[in-house]
């Protein structure tokens, strides 16, 4: 079902945001006070509604019709303080659900006080996935489920091919559960303990942090 969504900021977090939910079907809205910026971007996503203003002034917003969308994204960038009244003013117009991005620490924490809905850190978030990369060859995806736990997607590694989930003892060895296997013939499958790891499957892994990111599937 197509949704309404507002794009605040058309740097590279915005202009890929704005592309995204466009190709999804979504009806969108961006908003930067940079005319290049804009332009480009019109010519490349020529469905989207792209205006040239500053979201800073709270009539532009409501001028828009903001107080109707299903929600927003504010990706001002480095602009800490525009970026803080923004997420200020789509909240004072009742936007249900407002994306904020954050430059540090601090900035979260105002975010979060003045009623974001959820604060991201791209430069961050991906500096961490990166590590993670570099940490445990084969990972494609790293979710957390709280302060504790995390899901990822990885490669099955060499070491297990043709093994099978009982007699790698995953969860009694090391607490994590096999959610399910994708591959070729295996559009996530739920596992079966006896099944043999191919070469080419994607196991999906979930159970603590702490255990997943000191993870050595050699170990096992």
């Amino acid at each position: 079902m197509s949704k309404q969504f507002a794009v605040i900021g058309m740097g590279r977090v915005g202009a890929s945001l704005v592309r995204t939910l466009d190709s999804l079907g979504h009806d969108v809205v961006g908003i930067d006070c940079d005319e290049d910026l804009i332009q480009n971007l019109s010519d490349e996503v020529p469905d989207a509604h792209l205006v040239t203003a500053d979201a800073t002034e709270g009539s532009v917003l409501r001028d828009l019709g903001l107080e109707q969308f299903d929600g927003a994204a504010v990706v001002i960038g480095e602009n800490v303080e525009a970026s803080v009244l923004v997420t200020l003013l789509l909240k004072d117009l009742g936007v249900p659900l407002v994306f904020s991005r954050a430059t540090g620490p601090l900035h979260v924490r105002v975010l979060e006080k003045v009623g974001a809905d959820h604060v991201i850190q791209p430069e961050k978030e991906f500096g961490e996935f990166l590590a993670r990369q570099m940490s445990l060859p084969g990972i494609q995806d790293y979710l957390e489920l709280g302060q504790d736990e995390a899901v990822i997607e990885m490669e099955v590694p060499s070491e297990w091919v043709d093994k099978s989930l009982a007699d790698l003892h995953l969860h009694r060895k090391k607490d994590l559960t096999v959610l399910a296997i994708k591959g070729e013939n295996k559009e996530g499958t739920l596992p079966q303990p006896d099944t043999p790891l191919q070469e080419g499957d994607v196991l999906v892994i979930g159970g603590p942090k702490k255990e997943l990111d000191n993870f050595d599937p050699s170990d096992m």
